[in-house]
């Protein structure tokens, strides 16, 4: 966050475009997308069409929709022998919603997530959408 009123732009990637225009990313983009907002930094997403998706993210499905890995990552087993009443989740991906996205940079040319609906329409037929 102390660097990021010293940033212009703020360039990422990412695991899949949902339909509504947000993002699953890997986990800490939220972060970063959150103060590239908070200094007027505008987040550009480099991707490729393979990634968009024509689902919504479900906000009683989050098991479904992000996976979790190994704990060991953050608390070593070691160093958590006097822990058992602690719980730790390493979650993969995080959840950027459309608002905190400036433009999306993708092989067919630069769109606003506004116009991932458009995109949508034009690269799967209306039966995909149901997954």
């Amino acid at each position: 966050f102390a660097m990021m009123s010293r940033v212009n732009m703020v360039i990422i990637g990412t695991h899949t475009i949902m339909a509504d225009g947000g993002l699953k990313a890997p986990v800490g983009a939220l972060n970063i997308c959150l103060a590239a907002k908070h200094h007027s930094a505008p987040v550009l997403v480099c991707t490729a069409m393979f990634k968009l998706s024509p689902q919504f993210p479900c906000s009683y499905d989050q098991d479904s929709f992000n996976l979790v890995k190994s704990p060991h990552a953050i608390l070593p087993y070691s160093a958590a022998q006097g822990m058992a009443d602690v719980h730790i989740l390493n979650p993969v991906f995080d959840y950027v919603p459309p608002d905190l996205i400036t433009l999306f940079i993708s092989n067919i040319g630069g769109n606003s997530p506004s116009y991932v609906y458009r995109l949508l329409s034009e690269l799967y037929h209306p039966d995909d959408h149901d997954i």
